[in-house]
């Protein structure tokens, strides 16, 4: 579906977190649910070539003025970037919102040569707000965006977004712990996972980000 409304509710501010787990290798990267790209742009400004795509109208017109190109596709394209024609692939927040996403991840790989690498950021569903919310109120709101997107239809963890990756051909680089919460919790949170070795990661991380290297 494309959406052509000008009603584009997403963030327009640079993802710090994601570009702090770019690798330096790859030259030729893709975006796929770009946005308004200000985290891609910056990217383009160090002298990368960054393409991005996205199913809004509104989030397209200004990202064609920030990154090497930006076009609109309609969201069941299974491929929107021609197979091994990527050093890299960015999916910030996009799959969730897909249907049978593993299914995509595995096509979306297609697009990366052998070597490159796909950065992954999802919501994390089993961090301790949504336990809370879940399990103690007994509710999961619908909200606009955020972790309680409603528009979100996939319940993403770490494990099971690596498993959809090792099924794509990928295989794990690194995890990067996502902290978005009041400065003494996020400390707090740091601290544990610090002297567990990131035992308990999974129940503190705001958001899941990953980076994986095709096989």
């Amino acid at each position: 579906m494309i959406n052509t409304d000008n009603n584009y509710i997403y963030s327009d501010q640079v993802r710090f977190d994601i570009l702090s787990l770019v690798p330096k290798t790859g030259f030729i990267i893709g975006s796929i649910g770009c946005g308004r790209a200000s985290t891609e742009q910056v990217l383009v400004a160090a002298g990368r070539e960054v393409h991005g795509v996205d199913i809004s109208a509104e989030a397209v017109g200004v990202a064609k003025e920030r990154i090497t190109s930006a076009r609109l596709v309609n969201g069941d394209v299974l491929m929107p970037f021609a197979e091994n024609s990527l050093d890299g692939l960015i999916l910030a927040d996009v799959i969730e919102h897909m249907p049978l996403a593993w299914n995509r991840l595995e096509q979306f790989a297609k697009m990366v040569k052998q070597g490159g690498w796909i950065l992954i950021s999802v919501p994390n569903m089993r961090q301790l707000r949504i336990l809370y919310t879940l399990l103690l109120k007994g509710d999961w709101p619908e909200q606009p965006t955020g972790i309680f997107d409603e528009t979100h239809i996939q319940v993403m963890t770490h494990k099971r977004l690596e498993r959809w990756a090792v099924r794509s051909g990928l295989s794990l680089l690194k995890w990067q712990n996502s902290y978005f919460f009041r400065p003494q919790i996020n400390a707090i949170y740091k601290l544990i996972n610090l002297v567990t070795f990131n035992y308990f990661r999974s129940f503190f991380d705001y958001q899941i980000l990953g980076l994986f290297i095709k096989k």
